[in-house]
């Protein structure tokens, strides 16, 4: 009986893995067509290491995929036993791709380019937003300034994710002015830099409602000390007891973000593979950490 639930949850998980990389695909597409066919035509840095790449292919005509890979290696290479295995392969499948795209589709795209930097500062921004959300949603990122804040953030805890992100974005805009030369660049950079926070707001907190997590355990200590540690969310514990098992146990209680679910169900199966989840929407949520709050 074991071994057939064993077989069960292998083929889930393959399943649910391979959906995870199509839409993370999806999502990589998506990304890509906005810097091909709006933000690099017109200039327009992004923010990010797409940013980066948009300048230097102004500067020196560098490939920008060829950027994004020499600038996400040693990043990856650094993250590896940091974030572990799921996130390392689910972001260098996702960069990978989104590198190889950005180079392919000038090719495709060059004769419908937007010449318009205020139209491709908006929709440039939608694209790049709705890509990096997507792939958010499926625990993975396009490496980066993402990487990089998490990075610091081991050494300097007290700095929250979002802080050091719009950090690390901010100085890459603010240095169009000075490789464009131009007030113009650095307002559509900025512009197109807002699009691109408030679409992955929108696909992040909008395309799923906050989900509410109980998680029946008898390791409460180790489960949510991890969940506190790594996904930054607090958790309530509640005294319980199995009727069918007659053993006390505890359920945790958290409310997260629908891109966080998968990393603390590989959090709780690593530490109690005997758990029980239950995973519900909410509604609304009101509190700190929330975008109700």
């Amino acid at each position: 009986m074991k071994n057939i639930l064993k077989i069960s949850e292998t083929k889930k998980t393959i399943k649910q893995t391979i959906i995870d990389y199509i839409i993370i695909a999806i999502g990589a597409f998506i990304f890509s067509f906005g810097i091909a066919m709006f933000t690099s035509p017109n200039n327009i840095a992004p923010g990010g290491v797409s940013g980066i790449g948009t300048m230097l292919n102004h500067l020196f005509n560098i490939p920008i995929g060829s950027v994004i890979i020499a600038v996400n290696i040693p990043l990856f290479i650094f993250s590896f036993k940091k974030f572990g295995r799921s996130f390392f392969k689910k972001s260098l499948f996702a960069t990978f791709l989104t590198s190889s795209l950005i180079d392919i589709l000038p090719f495709i795209l060059e004769k419908h380019y937007v010449y318009s930097p205020l139209l491709a500062s908006i929709f440039g921004g939608v694209s790049i937003g709705v890509g990096v959300g997507i792939i958010f949603l499926r625990g993975g990122t396009t490496g980066g300034a993402d990487i990089l804040a998490k990075l610091i953030r081991l050494k300097y805890p007290h700095f929250s994710l979002g802080t050091l992100v719009f950090i690390i974005d901010a100085i890459i805009v603010i240095s169009t002015l000075f490789v464009y030369g131009s007030i113009e660049a650095l307002l559509y950079s900025t512009v197109s830099f807002f699009v691109t926070s408030r679409a992955v707001d929108a696909i992040i907190f909008g395309a799923a409602r906050s989900k509410m997590l109980l998680i029946i355990t008898t390791k409460p200590q180790e489960i949510s000390k991890r969940i506190m540690n790594d996904v930054e969310h607090g958790v309530t514990l509640i005294p319980a007891f199995g009727a069918y098992t007659n053993e006390e146990k505890t359920i945790l209680l958290s409310v997260v973000r629908p891109n966080e679910v998968a990393e603390i169900n590989k959090i709780v199966k690593e530490i109690d593979r005997s758990a029980f989840t239950v995973i519900t929407e909410s509604n609304e949520v009101f509190g700190y950490g929330f975008q109700n709050s």
